[in-house]
């Protein structure tokens, strides 16, 4: 097995078994957990525990901007797409079965080419610095962890994020040495922005 793959498994089993044994049991008012995240109130929720429910909408985009130039099997648009809603649960399953010894698609869709462009790659760069620095600012890390121990949402989808930031750090390099680019710069191991920095500035595959 290659060492990435046995990466996302460990991954996936433990972000498993923390969602179903782990983490904290589910609130009774989760409907009203999530709406409060969906519409960052801070009143309610803690702007870390909002940062880190809108950063699980960056990532899952900046997988797509590398997932969907695959051509083998299986396909990659239901686990990607699944990922908005499943997060790692649904996309490491597929980052241990994905074949990458297929070339990338050098004529892609319309979709694929804006999702995987320069440009979409220092949105997501400005998206997850501005959510960052609004979390550092604004958050007080006692009451997230308050949050963190009593709430199985907020404490799963923290595991989430940092499965997926660890997962994409590996898709990156994996992304890098398929398309025949220098080995890995040093900046490119920065965590979390380190691939979305690589996406921001990697040329199409057919150059």
């Amino acid at each position: 097995m290659r060492t990435d793959r046995l990466i996302y498994a460990l991954l996936w089993l433990t972000l498993l078994g923390y969602a179903l044994l782990g983490s904290p049991p589910p609130a009774p008012d989760a409907v009203h957990e999530v709406t409060a995240l969906a519409l960052a109130d801070t009143t309610r929720v803690d702007p870390i525990a909002i940062a880190v429910f809108n950063l699980l909408g960056v990532l899952p985009t900046a997988f797509l901007a590398i997932l969907l130039y695959d051509t083998g099997r299986p396909g990659p648009w239901p686990f990607a797409l699944g990922a908005y809603v499943l997060g790692g649960i649904i996309l490491l399953p597929y980052l241990m079965l994905r074949d990458t010894r297929h070339p990338l698609r050098t004529g892609p869709a319309r979709f694929v080419r804006a999702v995987g462009s320069r440009t979409a790659g220092w949105l997501l760069v400005s998206a997850t610095s501005a959510l960052v620095a609004w979390g550092a600012l604004t958050g007080r890390p006692a009451d997230f962890a308050e949050q963190l121990a009593g709430s199985k949402l907020i404490a799963v989808m923290s595991a989430d994020l940092v499965a997926l930031t660890v997962a994409l750090h590996f898709v990156a390099a994996t992304d890098r040495r398929r398309r025949g680019l220098p080995a890995t710069p040093s900046w490119q191991h920065i965590p979390l922005f380190g691939p979305l920095l690589y996406l921001a500035f990697r040329p199409h595959p057919s150059r």
